[in-house]
C-alpha cells in the first residue's frame, strides 16, 4: 500500500505542473503573426535603429537646406559723449533678413538686407532718424579640401547609403524575429511530443512496478527487481519533470518577445510535425534547384552593395582630413545714407536712404582668401585612425555578410540530408528496439533475462524516440535559419 501511495505521488508532482490556471490560448504558426502584428518590445528596438539611421541622414540634408533669418532691435541710453561733438546716438533701430544655404558643391551663398535709423543730439548739431540700408550678396568657396563638393557629397551620399542599408537590414530582423517565434513555437511542438512519449513510457514503468511489487508479495520477485523498476520510475519522472521546465522556459521567452501573451496560458493548436517535414522537404528542393547563390531571394546582396558604396565614400571624405584648409570668399553690398543737412541739424527717413542707394552707384565689394594649416601631427594621426576604424568596420560587415549568404546556402543541402539520415536511422533503431523489447519481455517473464536487460532496453527505446524528435527539430531550424538569411526564398514553408 505504502509503494502505490508513493508512485501516486510521483505522478501527482509530475502532472501537477501542467494544470492551466486558465483556459490556454492554444497557439499555431499562423496566430503568431497576429501577435506580432500588434506590436513588440523587439519590434520597436528594430524600428528604432532604422529611425537612428534616417535621423543621421536628415540632420545631414539640414547643412544644405536654405535657410531665413532675421533680427530686429532697439537700444536706447543716456550716455555722455566723452568728446562733445562726437555723437552718441540713442535711440537706435535696427532689423535685418535674409536668406543662406550651403550647397553640396562646396560653395556657400546667401542675401541680406537692414536697415539701421538712429538719433543723436551733440554741441555742433542735431541729427533725426539718420537711415542707413544696405543690401549684400555673399559667397564662400572651398578650394581644397571640398572643392566642388567633393567631401560634402560623399557625406551626403553615405548618409543616404546608411539610411537604405538600415531600411535592408530592418526588413531583414523583422524577418529574423518572426523566424525566432516561429523556432521557439516549433520548440514547444518537440517538447510536447517528447513529454507525451514520455507520459506513455511512465504509465508503463509505473505499472510494471506495481506488478514487481505484486510478485514481491507473492515471493516471485527479488527485492532488486523491485528497487531497479522504481529507479526507472523515478528516472522517467525527472526525465518529464526537465521537459516541463523546458516548455516553461519557451513559453517565458515566447511572453517576453510577444507581451500580448503575458496574460495568456499559453497551449498548442492541432499541428502535423510529419506534414512540416514534408514542406521542408519541399522547400529544401526548390533551393537545390537553384543553379549558384540565389542572391535574388535574399537583401543581403543589396545591403553589401551599400556597404562595398559606403566605404568608397568614407576613403573620399578621409582622404584630404588633414589637408589645409583654403577657401575664398567674397562680397557685394550695396548702402543707401539718408542724412539730409538743415542749418545745424540732419533728418533722414527709410525711404530716403532706399532713393539713395537704387539712384546712386553705391555698390562696393570684397574678395579674401582664407587659409588654415594644422601645425603637428595630430591630423594627420587622427586621419590614419579615421580611415583604418572605416575600413576594418565596414570591411568586417561586408565580409561577414557576404561569408553567411554563401555559406547558408552551400551548407543547408548538406546538413538537411545528413539529418534526414539521422532521422531514417533512428526509425530502423526504433522499429528494432520495439521487435526487440517484445522479445525481452517474454524472455523476462520466462526467467530468461534479467530486470536489468529489459529496463535497458526500455530505456534504450526512450532514448531513440527523443532523439528523433529532437533531429526532426534540428531540419525545421535549419530550414528556418535558411529562411532568415533568405527571406524572399518562394516556398509555401517561407509564407507562413
Amino acid at each position: 500500500m505504502r509503494n502505490r501511495l508513493f508512485l501516486f505521488q510521483i505522478l501527482i508532482s509530475c502532472f501537477s505542473y501542467t494544470l492551466p490556471a486558465s483556459v490556454p490560448l492554444n497557439l499555431h504558426e499562423s496566430l503568431l503573426k497576429e501577435y506580432v502584428a500588434k506590436g513588440s518590445p523587439t519590434l520597436d528596438e528594430i524600428q528604432a535603429v532604422f529611425l537612428s539611421s534616417e535621423l543621421r541622414n536628415k540632420e545631414m540634408r539640414e547643412d544644405i537646406s536654405p535657410e531665413l533669418y532675421g533680427s530686429a532691435g532697439y537700444r536706447e541710453t543716456n550716455e555722455k559723449p566723452i568728446i562733445p561733438f562726437i555723437p552718441i546716438f540713442s535711440p537706435v533701430k535696427l532689423a535685418e533678413l535674409g536668406v543662406r544655404q550651403k550647397l553640396a558643391h562646396g560653395v556657400s551663398v546667401g542675401a541680406a538686407a537692414g536697415t539701421q535709423q538712429q538719433s543723436a543730439v551733440t554741441a555742433t548739431g542735431k541729427y533725426r532718424d539718420v537711415t542707413t540700408t544696405n543690401i549684400n550678396f555673399t559667397a564662400r568657396m572651398d578650394l581644397w579640401r571640398d572643392l566642388f563638393g567633393r567631401a560634402t557629397k560623399a557625406k551626403l551620399k553615405n548618409a543616404s547609403d546608411e539610411s537604405k542599408r538600415a531600411e535592408l537590414e530592418q526588413q531583414i530582423q523583422k524577418k529574423a524575429f518572426h523566424i525566432s517565434l516561429r523556432k521557439t513555437y516549433w520548440a514547444l511542438v518537440a517538447n510536447n511530443e517528447s513529454m507525451r512519449i514520455s507520459r506513455e513510457l511512465l504509465k508503463d514503468s509505473v505499472s510494471q512496478s506495481e506488478e514487481t511489487m505484486r510478485r514481491f508479495r507473492n515471493s516471485v520477485a527479488e527485492p532488486d527487481e523491485v528497487a531497479r523498476y522504481k529507479a526507472q520510475v523515478a528516472s522517467r519522472t525527472g526525465t518529464l519533470t526537465s521537459l516541463e521546465y523546458q516548455k516553461q522556459s519557451y513559453t517565458r521567452q515566447l511572453k517576453t518577445l510577444l507581451p500580448e501573451l503575458a496574460d495568456a496560458e499559453i497551449g498548442l493548436a492541432d499541428y502535423d510535425l510529419d506534414k512540416t517535414l514534408k514542406d521542408v522537404l519541399t522547400c529544401t528542393q526548390v533551393i537545390a534547384a537553384e543553379k549558384g547563390i540565389p542572391y535574388q531571394n535574399t537583401l543581403y546582396d543589396e545591403s553589401i552593395s551599400l556597404l562595398t558604396a559606403m566605404l568608397s565614400n568614407n576613403r573620399t571624405i578621409n582622404d584630404r582630413y588633414a589637408d589645409p584648409d583654403v577657401s575664398l570668399y567674397g562680397r557685394v553690398q550695396s548702402v543707401g545714407v539718408s542724412s539730409d543737412p538743415k542749418q545745424n541739424s540732419f533728418k533722414g527717413s527709410y525711404g530716403g536712404s532706399w532713393d539713395d542707394m537704387t539712384s546712386q552707384n553705391r555698390t562696393g565689394y570684397e574678395v579674401g582668401l582664407n587659409v588654415t594649416v594644422p601645425l603637428g601631427d595630430a591630423k594627420a594621426s587622427t586621419q590614419r585612425t579615421k580611415e583604418l576604424y572605416d575600413e576594418k568596420r565596414l570591411q568586417a560587415f561586408i565580409g561577414r555578410t557576404q561569408a553567411n549568404v554563401i555559406t547558408s546556402h552551400q551548407e543547408v543541402l548538406t546538413t538537411i540530408a545528413l539529418l534526414n539520415q539521422v532521422i531514417e536511422s533512428q526509425r530502423v533503431n526504433t522499429e528494432q528496439l520495439n521487435k526487440r523489447l517484445l522479445y525481452m519481455r517474454k524472455k523476462y517473464q520466462q526467467a530468461r533475462a534479467s530486470v536489468n536487460d529489459l529496463v535497458q532496453d526500455q530505456d534504450a527505446l526512450l532514448s531513440s524516440e527523443l532523439i528523433t524528435i529532437e533531429t526532426k527539430l534540428a531540419v525545421v531550424n535549419v530550414i528556418l535559419d535558411y529562411l532568415a538569411v533568405y527571406t524572399e526564398t518562394p516556398c509555401d514553408f517561407n509564407r507562413i
